[in-house]
């Protein structure tokens, strides 16, 4: 395996989606279009609102946020008062919804978040749970994915974080596809995080340090299953 593709460091097994700015992996490509015309053929437009995100832009995310330059959330989607967080609190409100550069997922292009076109225009979506449960705007569309998901009928996607683990929050809009995601997962090993830890220019590296262990069995290693 490329460490760059784990990494986010490389575009060289993507290909563009036709009509829109949004990249994934290769592989992936054909399956992804026959989810969305099942999709369509049941009267939702599911559609990317994000797909391949390199390094800089993962780390330019997490820096923001260990600054306190773009909101933390709790688990109830409200925001918390950066100014009373601990260094270890922020780090660790940050990993509950953003990873760590070069340990997201989205690095791999195996893995997207979706919405329903339908019920919501892109600038509206703002990825957070209640768009996808009860009356959310993209529930339907997840009610039906879990349907194609727990029958095998969705070509080989799958939600990485269905359920809560107690690391990463659950995230429905979250699909990964398995035959990718699988084989890149076995190829991340503890040394070579800490590594990439080690040569970052991660905010908050001493903390992140001081609990790699702990981090990279609970937000990196632990997932859900198809």
């Amino acid at each position: 395996m490329n460490i760059d593709i784990l990494l986010g460091k490389t575009q060289e097994h993507l290909v563009p989606l036709e009509g829109t700015k949004f990249f994934i992996h290769r592989q992936m490509l054909h399956d992804f279009l026959k989810l969305q015309q099942s999709a369509k053929n049941e009267g939702f437009d599911l559609q990317i609102i994000s797909a391949f995100r390199d390094y800089d832009r993962q780390l330019k995310i997490w820096n923001a946020k260990a600054r306190g330059e773009r909101p933390l959330m709790d688990d109830q989607e409200r925001v918390l008062n950066f100014s009373t967080l601990s260094p270890t609190e922020i780090v660790f409100a940050i990993l509950r919804w953003s990873a760590i550069p070069g340990c997201s997922r989205h690095h791999w292009g195996s893995d997207i978040d979706v919405y329903d076109r339908k019920m919501q225009a892109p600038e509206e979506v703002k990825l957070v749970p209640s768009e996808c449960i009860e009356n959310g705007p993209a529930a339907l569309l997840h009610n039906w994915l879990d349907d194609q998901i727990s029958q095998n009928k969705a070509f080989g996607f799958f939600r990485p974080y269905s359920t809560d683990r107690g690391g990463i929050s659950p995230e429905r809009w979250h699909l990964s596809y398995y035959p990718i995601s699988r084989r890149i997962i076995d190829s991340y090993t503890f040394s070579i995080f800490k590594k990439n830890i080690l040569e970052s220019e991660v905010l908050l590296k001493e903390i992140i340090l001081e609990n790699a262990e702990e981090i990279f069995e609970r937000y990196i290693m632990n997932f859900d299953l198809p």
